[in-house]
This record gives C-alpha cells, sequence and structure tokens, in this order.
C-alpha cells in the first residue's frame, strides 16, 4: 500500500476514539475511498478493473521529484506539526525546480490530494445526509469531483461503483464486513472521521499556499 495511504490511514483514526476495536475494519472502509493504488482488489479482478495511468503531475518532473513531493505530503498529514517553516520551503522549492505551472500545481493537488483528503471529505458529508435520511445520497459536488478525477484518470468507474455500494451500506444501516469484523457505520465515527478530513483539507490548502 501507497506510504501517503498508510500515513493517513493512521492519521484519520488515531484520534477517534470510537470503537477502538475495529480500527481494522475502519480502516478497510477508509481503504474503499482511497482511489489511487488500493491493492485491496482480488487477483482474478486486476486485469478488468485496473486502474488506469495516472494523468503526469508535471511535465518537468523526475521520478525522484515525485518521490519527494510524496513524501512531504505524506509527512504532513501524518501529523499537521510536520509542516514547518522549513518544509513548506522545501515544497515551494521543488515547485520552483520543477517549474510547474499554475494548472500543473492544481492537478498535482488533485492527484496528490483529491482522492485521501478532497474526495473523503464530499464522501463523508453525503455520509451524514444518507445516514440521517435512510437513502443513500450523492451531492453535485461530489458527483462533479468523481468526474474531475476521472479526467485525470485518478479514479476508475469500478471505484466509483464501490464506493455507491458502500454508500447504501451506510445510509441502510448494514453491518459492512471485513474479515471476521463487522460493524455498523455510525453518526459519531462519520463526525469524526469529517473532523480529521477537515483539519487534513486546512493542511493541504497551507502547504500549496506560497508562502
Amino acid at each position: 500500500m501507497h506510504i501517503i495511504q498508510r500515513m493517513y490511514f493512521h492519521s484519520i483514526i488515531r484520534p477517534m476514539g470510537v470503537l477502538i476495536n475495529l480500527t481494522r475494519l475502519i480502516l478497510s472502509l477508509l481503504a474503499l475511498l482511497l482511489l489511487i493504488g488500493c491493492d485491496n482488489t482480488n487477483a482474478d479482478q486486476t486485469a478488468s478493473i485496473a486502474e488506469e495511468p495516472q494523468t503526469t503531475l508535471a511535465k518537468n518532473m523526475t521520478a525522484h521529484q515525485k518521490d519527494i513531493f510524496q513524501e512531504i505530503l505524506a509527512r504532513v498529514l501524518r501529523n499537521r506539526n510536520n509542516l514547518t517553516p522549513e518544509t513548506h520551503r522545501q515544497f515551494w522549492e521543488l515547485v520552483d525546480e520543477v517549474g510547474a505551472t499554475e494548472e500543473e500545481l492544481a492537478t498535482m493537488k488533485d492527484l496528490l490530494a483529491g482522492p485521501i483528503v478532497i474526495y473523503m471529505k464530499y464522501f463523508f458529508e453525503d455520509a451524514l445526509i444518507s445516514l440521517d435520511s435512510g437513502t443513500p445520497y450523492k451531492s453535485d459536488e461530489r458527483e462533479r469531483y468523481e468526474q474531475h478525477l476521472k479526467s485525470l484518470n485518478a479514479i476508475t468507474d469500478y471505484r466509483i461503483e464501490e464506493n455507491n455500494q458502500l454508500m447504501e451500506q451506510i445510509a441502510y444501516k448494514q453491518p459492512i464486513q471485513q474479515g471476521k469484523q463487522s460493524a455498523v457505520m455510525d453518526e459519531a465515527m462519520i463526525q469524526q472521521a469529517l473532523v480529521n478530513v477537515n483539519f487534513a483539507m486546512d493542511t493541504i490548502n497551507q502547504l500549496f499556499t506560497r508562502p
């Protein structure tokens, strides 16, 4: 599993204080929403539903530079205090080194942070409405963002359908099974996830704002 995914899992779950014994289950639920490089697909499904290659982050970016960008993002998502002036400066020095345009920077933000932060915000906001109404709900904002991620080859129709099915389970208060564990996602779990996602959103926005 991708380094950013692993670190973000822990950053979003650690403060919860809700159903700690089901941490593994909750991690699996969140994994359904992480749309880049998920490795929970069965081997016999891989050929037919493999994720498309992602849009290039920036025209002149090397693989090593991409790794540095991802490491910085993982570091600040793991702990907001890691977004120090030095880290912020390092990030923007790398942006200038790559020579990324404003358009490329926006794409970079969507590819690196979109599926694991921005999309999660839309999903959990919809989950609250679905849980309250008892009917699966998809906002126009989430629909538009899914289409945007598709245009960047950062999400597939298969992943979207998986997330739609997960929303149905949340709305109908159906237990979500993972291995030998199962639980119904309740309002407290969703609210705490949203708190942590919003913190992450603030951190990402700070990181992508030139000092």
